[in-house]
């Protein structure tokens, strides 16, 4: 399905997240590795011109590992609901009411508040927060108070404007499907007031990412998705109406176990909707409002589109989704929200060779972990959907369609991961009009596509899921060319050579992964968790090591960067 910058749902989308420190702690500061000069700076020294001074070293790789921690706890509990859903309903037209609310949910956050944070959001609140004087931060704390206000007001007035409208979305979507009409309008009903804890909780969490704090967030996220777990195996004899109560549990979470990270924020409730800093984040992320209209459109479309398919699509999709977005969160977010502060202070200056030095090397070690990520995936992808899934009401039916799904969805994990650190790179230099018009044209190559693939072609749910990934590729590749003239050619900085080293190290793993794992069926059976759950753990240890080896061979520089921060971090 068609991805958007930033997701409430995790399983749904490319979703951003962050997992800001305790108010107090610091990032350390940064140590120079070859290759790698940037960091991210919690209180930056001031210049004799009173302006932040930029810090550089490892710190990127630091914070993306305290993201990617958050975001290991985050997938987990992620994987665990949508085991806990598939055990509930497997692939059954049940499934597909709660995907339905689930993505109405989505959507409309997404339009409402999400793609806000990364592009208007984080970049204006970084600057205002990069300035330590009293007067300064006293104005900081006026602005968020600002956002927290004027944005709670605004999504009360929303949800009950889309109340009224709940009955003729659900019909929309529900079309190839009527007989579940009903449960996915009152799930819709429910689901909507979501948006509300969302909407705060994610202006909190642009909020903490701007001052750098990285423990909160992931703390929370966490806990929004184990309480969906916890609730709907409480309650499991209400069927999805107990996920639907988890989700709206889940979210308020987000907003209880963010506070203590703004301990120190002076709340006053505030109308100033005029001051410059606001003005901005609205003129930077009116481009983007426009561009999600499209993408909420054509994401609607597509459900509906996949509800026509089969009966088992929608949720097989949902599964394969969670899979596909478990390794994006590993990987590609951690390091793309890692970097995107100190992208955003380098992009201020006239001399932008540290900006692209920072980009660069950003996406060199993407490359070298998002490749080994997507093809162990592939190895591996039949055990490891027995293991999270097949139990309950998911049997071999769903399974064989969680399986071709996920095939379809390969493809673009890589494009994704890359294209969202693209973005972000074009959010810094406070461009958010060019990611938005390259969204439009890839929206419309996947909706292109996709009635091409399900209607002249007849390639059913497997065609909605290859347009899926030819959008990510086209996205990608777009922003790839403009970025390539804002610096008049990209040579010289070896991302060509580390993907092609990288994905012959992966290609290695794929092997390694297979052939191991497929041992371990063969001598324990292909059925049962016990069977399945050796398989996946001999297929990563086997895969991994090889893939570790390679890299060593191939002298990959981005690995010993990694390894050398995870041994400071543990030291320290």
């Amino acid at each position: 399905m068609p991805q958007s910058e930033f997701s409430g749902n995790e399983t749904e989308k490319v979703i951003y997240e962050e997992s800001p420190l305790p108010p107090d702690e610091a990032v350390e500061p940064g140590i120079n590795h070859p290759g790698l000069s940037v960091t991210v700076a919690t209180a930056p020294e001031q210049s004799a011109a009173g302006q932040p001074k930029q810090q550089f070293g490892g710190g990127i790789i630091r914070a993306a590992m305290i993201i990617s921690l958050g975001n290991i706890l985050t997938r987990i509990f992620g994987l665990a609901r949508e085991s806990v859903l598939a055990g509930i309903a497997g692939t059954a037209a049940v499934a597909t009411a709660f995907s339905f609310a689930d993505n109405v949910l989505t959507i409309f956050f997404d339009l409402l508040v999400s793609g806000a944070i990364s592009s208007a959001l984080i970049p204006v609140l970084s600057r205002y927060a990069a300035h330590t004087e009293p007067e300064k931060r006293k104005e900081f704390w006026h602005i968020v108070n600002t956002l927290m206000t004027l944005g709670l007001i605004f999504l009360l007035v929303v949800v009950g404007i889309l109340q009224i409208f709940t009955t003729p979305l659900a019909t929309f979507m529900t079309q190839g499907q009527p007989e579940i009409l009903g449960l996915t309008e009152g799930l819709i009903r429910i689901i909507l007031f979501g948006i509300i804890f969302l909407g705060v909780s994610s202006i909190m969490m642009a909020t903490l990412q701007a001052l750098q704090r990285f423990a909160w967030t992931a703390l929370s996220l966490s806990a929004r998705n184990a309480s969906v777990v916890i609730i709907a195996l409480l309650f499991s004899q209400g069927g999805v109406w107990s996920m639907v109560i988890g989700v709206l549990v889940g979210t308020l979470m987000l907003v209880v176990l963010q506070a203590p990270g703004l301990k120190d924020m002076p709340f006053r409730p505030s109308l100033d909707w005029r001051h410059p800093a606001i003005r901005e984040i609205l003129r930077l992320y009116m481009p983007i409002f426009l561009g999600l209209m499209v993408t909420s459109t054509v994401l609607i479309i597509d459900r509906a589109l996949a509800g026509t398919v089969n009966d088992h699509a929608v949720a097989a999709m949902r599964y394969a989704t969670t899979l596909q977005q478990f390794t994006l969160g590993l990987v590609g977010s951690a390091i793309s929200i890692a970097i995107l502060p100190t992208l955003s202070r380098q992009a201020a200056n006239v001399n932008l060779t540290e900006y692209r030095q920072t980009l660069m090397s950003g996406l060199k070690l993407l490359m070298v972990l998002i490749l080994p990520a997507t093809i162990g995936l592939l190895a591996i992808a039949l055990p490891t959907i027995s293991v999270i899934f097949e139990h309950g009401k998911f049997d071999e039916t769903s399974r064989v369609f969680t399986f071709v799904a996920l095939i379809g969805y390969l493809p673009g994990i890589p494009a994704a991961a890359a294209d969202q650190m693209l973005i972000f790179s074009f959010y810094a230099r406070k461009n958010t009009l060019t990611p938005v018009l390259v969204g439009v044209v890839s929206n419309l190559t996947y909706l292109g596509a996709a009635l091409l693939m399900i209607g002249p072609l007849q390639f059913g749910m497997i065609g909605l899921v290859l347009a899926n990934s030819l959008q990510q590729v086209v996205h990608m590749t777009i922003m790839f060319i403009l970025l390539r003239r804002v610096f008049g050619g990209l040579r010289g900085d070896g991302l060509i050579s580390t993907i092609v080293k990288a994905l012959l190290a992966s290609l290695l793993l794929g092997v390694v992964a297979y052939l191991t794992a497929g041992l371990v069926n063969a001598r324990f059976g292909q059925a049962g968790f016990v069977p399945n759950l050796l398989a996946v753990s001999v297929g990563v240890a086997g895969g991994g090591l090889s893939y570790l080896f390679a890299l060593r061979l191939l002298k990959v520089t981005e690995m010993t960067q990694i390894w050398g921060a995870v041994s400071r971090k543990i030291r320290g």
